[in-house]
């Protein structure tokens, strides 16, 4: 039986659990996903990076891992929306849960280690 192996890239998938626990669970109006819009950083402390963008955001050359005053000078305007890591992690062990309906072998990168363990 010939093997296959999936590489699930869920890079955008802060901004998109965010977006819906926005609008299902605090009744938002607009869905950050379709605006220029980010999560991360800390814009009262002038600190931290994108850890993630929307599609809008692409458009102005907003990058993950850029630091929130090079974006902001990118894009003034940005609408930028703090972590919610508690979030994240749950929808996180959710999605790895539903992978493995499918597969008892899944894995996590080292890069999201750093964030649930």
């Amino acid at each position: 039986m010939k093997q296959t192996i999936f590489h699930v890239d869920v890079n955008s998938a802060f901004l998109s659990w965010e977006a819906a626990y926005r609008i299902y669970h605090l009744g938002a109006k607009t869905d950050i996903r379709n605006e220029v819009a980010a999560v991360g950083g800390d814009m009262a402390a002038r600190h931290g990076i994108i850890l993630a963008k929307s599609i809008p955001a692409k458009k102005y050359g907003i990058q993950t891992g850029e630091s929130i005053f090079e974006a902001k000078q990118k894009c003034p305007f940005i609408k930028l929306v703090p972590p919610n890591y508690s979030l994240y992690e749950s929808c996180s062990n959710a999605f790895m849960e539903i992978m493995r309906q499918y597969t008892p072998d899944v894995e996590r990168t080292p890069s999201t280690r750093l964030f649930w363990t």
